[in-house]
């Protein structure tokens, strides 16, 4: 299986202040599966996205813009 690189790193800060750099659609997977936040719509598109992307359905382009716009809207983004 490949990783899947993203086009750039993205770095989330969650609020226990632990810092993860989430550089392939594995990486963000592996976070998505304990994420910490609410599990809403941008949540579930952007672990489907990955999923997808991880079996060559979506570019890795298309899971970085849904992962970045989950972490956007639970204020992970540094």
């Amino acid at each position: 299986m490949s990783y899947k690189r993203f086009p750039t790193p993205i770095r989330v800060i969650i609020k226990q202040g632990r810092e993860n750099i989430i550089a392939t659609a594995w990486d963000a997977v592996e976070f998505l599966r304990r994420w910490p936040g609410k599990r809403g719509i941008a949540y579930r598109r952007a672990l489907q996205h990955c999923l997808d992307a991880l079996d060559g359905i979506l570019s890795p382009k298309r899971a970085w813009a849904s992962f970045t716009a989950a972490a956007k809207e639970e204020g992970f983004l540094a």
